[in-house]
């Protein structure tokens, strides 16, 4: 595995810059590849 592998393209607009008032509003994507 190679450190390039995890180098990819992320729009700045799509990074929160900070936190949702509400917590339970907030989002985690898992994903499992077990």
């Amino acid at each position: 595995m190679l450190v390039s592998d995890f180098d990819y393209h992320l729009p700045p607009e799509l990074i929160a810059q900070a936190p949702l008032p509400q917590r339970s509003a907030s989002r985690m994507l898992v994903l499992d590849r077990a």
